[in-house]
């Protein structure tokens, strides 16, 4: 399990103008909830929430999280949830967390990581992820940073599934479906070819249709 801190600061007031605000003073808003807590609102330097956004893409984080409300700090422990960002700038606007109780079980998903070079590929088959992401259940502590499935013994028709996942101590999939497939190797897909049907020779006269012939020279 990976965990890194991250400090943020309480915010009293919602709304798209306050928003704007907070993004042109190098802010980013967000709000943190959970299962039977309030939901809260928080902002983070941008600096600070990007260094750590570049890391928590990349797998599974738990954040202890230090959320300053005027004179008092509390410290929580939280996943990142969902990112919004600008569509033409691609920049960060919005962040959310859930919050996690560090000695309760709870849900999030997970992501599957494929190694090795499947033996099929030698036979000209392909290599399809279908999952690529798992919902588990497990304590805080034991959430793992991702799901791995080595592939190099698949050749072309072989799949593998749920049944198939080496889950760390501790954690569950939510799935029940055993047969659940993740990844699988198949031949490639050939397109068929229609020929296009001959078309009849046109007439060789200037101006001539297809369909009618073109008169004989007198």
């Amino acid at each position: 399990m990976a965990m890194m801190e991250l400090t943020a600061v309480r915010r009293h007031g919602s709304g798209k103008e306050g928003a704007r605000k907070l993004l042109s003073r190098g802010k980013v808003p967000g709000i943190m909830y959970g299962k039977g807590l309030a939901t809260r609102s928080i902002e983070f330097d941008r600096r600070d929430l990007e260094k750590f956004l570049s890391v928590a893409r990349r797998g599974t984080v738990i954040v202890r999280m230090n959320v300053q409300d005027e004179a008092e700090a509390k410290e929580s422990y939280a996943v990142l949830k969902d990112i919004q960002t600008n569509p033409r700038t691609d920049r960060v606007i919005h962040v959310d967390f859930y919050e996690v109780a560090f000695g309760k079980k709870f849900r999030i998903e997970v992501p599957i990581r494929i190694k090795g070079k499947a033996a099929g590929i030698e036979q000209g088959g392909i290599v399809e992820q279908v999952t690529r992401s798992l919902e588990v259940e497990c304590l805080p502590a034991n959430v793992p940073e991702f799901l791995e499935m080595d592939v190099t013994p698949l050749e072309i028709g072989d799949s593998l599934h749920l049944e198939d996942v080496k889950f760390p101590e501790g954690v569950q999939p939510v799935e029940k479906d055993m047969t659940t497939t993740i990844v699988s190797v198949h031949a490639p897909r050939v397109e068929e070819v229609v020929s296009a049907a001959p078309v009849e020779e046109a007439a060789a006269v200037e101006g001539a249709s297809v369909a009618e012939p073109a008169e004989k020279e007198k």
